[in-house]
């Protein structure tokens, strides 16, 4: 089969989704493939995008500003990322946001992910009026999926994309291949790659990130992501990108998606005593509410884990006055009945979660040093006592002593929210070269161009990888269809 469009965009994930519907916008037809049988990707997997100065935060009198926000992620980053690019990103988010609710979508607000951090999170709420949580984002991507069909655009699902034909230096189509095994040719004026990175390509995560999947980094894998648009770029010359894990700190990936022990697990990711398995304290144990910097935390540990620790006082406690950190996608947690509830989870996940009537028993059985972890429970027990902690300085109101006679712990792991980066682009999003040149007709978007963290994901502006693959989607759209639409 053989087909023409001023722009093909490979992957309907939600940069791809966003791509589809600027181009059309801007004029031009467009065809979409993606290896799916559904739109979406692993933004179904989220809540909502990033944004800032949209009219939701105007009306919530939000003072922050996109100068601001922009200073705050620099200076995070250390400026070691493409200062042009990001601004780009920044100065459209507000406006993108806007731009989905005028196409339909509904936010419940612009949200923090924790305290520490911004309101930046524009949530979306389902389509069913339900509490919004894990996988919110799919009644956006099914908008803008509407949207993108009411102007025109053509998509090709179960039809992956497995090469972008160039010509003359310029890139000129894609060949894809559908369902029944029939080869589809696109001859298009330009490409948009959107295919979200490589998530469920195990060797590549190993390759380029050095961790490996449920040796030292668990959770989110997506096995339908495997880097197939990064290796379409790079066979036809285009440079690779800085390539890293989206690294979040949690507990190890039981029961993929046991949501009985995601609940119980927020009493775990409250700011106390946390170890390694030598024994010691490891930071100032409040900080671990951003779980990007926890991960960082964990992958300074032995075998890459630590053990949050827990004792019936303190469970008392959270039950009588509640937790200081709730969880924005699972909400407060649920301690009533906490002993039982734990011992069943710790019979299911032996090797995850451990109870015990001492201290000397819970480090035998976690595998922990026993006499480091006395003395540092003495030695944070004495900083309880006197209400300072000399040790890491964390505040005062996180400081409860382990007094009880039942105690527990529970591993804390890395885990992966995706893959970032592999296809290096200029601040224009077009993709470039090993000489930093642009390839005609080519453009990125999304994770699959997304190296701008250095290295640790910005939790303290929330929603920006959805945010980053929301824009550039659209501004790559923009751009593309520019370019089809004027070329000679």
């Amino acid at each position: 089969m053989k087909i023409t469009a001023d722009v093909g965009i490979i992957a309907a994930g939600p940069a791809g989704l966003c791509a589809a519907v600027s181009a059309a916008e801007a004029g031009a037809s467009v065809v979409v493939f993606e290896k799916a049988n559904n739109v979406g990707g692993t933004a179904n997997m989220g809540m909502g995008p990033f944004g800032v100065e949209s009219r939701i935060q105007k009306a919530a009198f939000s003072n922050l500003t996109k100068e601001a926000a922009y200073r705050k992620f620099m200076d995070y980053v250390h400026w070691h990322t493409d200062a042009r690019l990001v601004r780009e990103y920044f100065w459209k988010s507000g406006d993108t946001i806007d731009w989905l609710e005028d196409m339909g979508v509904k936010f419940v607000g612009a949200l923090k992910m924790f305290p520490d951090s911004e309101a930046t999170w524009h949530v979306v709420q389902p389509e069913d009026g339900s509490r919004p949580g894990p996988r919110a984002a799919t009644t956006m991507n099914k908008v803008v999926y509407k949207r993108a069909l009411e102007l025109g655009v053509k998509f090709f699902l179960e039809t992956p994309a497995y090469r972008i034909l160039k010509e003359d230096g310029k890139v000129c189509g894609i060949l894809a291949r559908n369902a029944e095994g029939e080869e589809v040719e696109l001859r298009c004026k330009a490409v948009v790659v959107a295919t979200g990175g490589f998530c469920g390509n195990l060797e590549m995560i190993k390759e380029y990130t050095g961790y490996e999947y449920g040796k030292n980094i668990f959770q989110h894998t997506d096995h339908n992501i495997i880097g197939d648009g990064i290796r379409m770029v790079w066979e036809i010359g285009g440079a690779k990108g800085r390539m890293s894990i989206e690294a979040t700190g949690g507990r190890a990936s039981v029961g993929d998606g046991d949501m009985e022990a995601a609940i119980l697990s927020i009493a775990f990711a409250q700011a106390n005593l946390t170890v390694n398995k030598q024994g010691f304290r490891v930071c100032d144990e409040s900080i671990m509410q951003n779980s990007s910097v926890a991960a960082n935390i964990i992958d300074e540990q032995p075998d890459k884990k630590v053990f949050n620790l827990l004792d019936e006082s303190i469970i008392k406690r959270y039950r009588r006055s509640g937790m200081p950190f709730s969880s924005s996608v699972i909400g407060a947690g649920n301690i009533d009945d906490f002993d039982v509830r734990f011992t069943k989870l710790a019979e299911l996940y032996p090797e995850h979660f451990f109870a015990a009537d001492s201290l000397e028993e819970l480090a035998d059985k976690a595998g922990v040093d026993k006499k480091n972890l006395l003395e540092t429970v003495e030695e944070y027990n004495d900083a309880c006592d006197i209400n300072y902690d000399d040790v890491f300085g964390k505040d005062r109101r996180y400081l409860l002593p382990y007094k009880g006679k039942r105690f527990y712990a529970a591993i804390g792991r890395i885990g992966g929210y995706g893959t970032l980066g592999g296809i290096k682009v200029n601040w224009k999003q077009e993709v470039v070269d090993e000489n930093s040149e642009p390839i005609p007709g080519l453009w990125g978007a999304g994770s699959d161009i997304n190296e701008i963290y250095d290295g640790t994901y910005m939790f303290y502006l929330p929603g920006n990888t959805m945010g980053f693959a929301v824009n550039t989607g659209r501004i790559a759209g923009e751009r593309a269809a520019e370019y089809a639409l004027n070329l000679d």
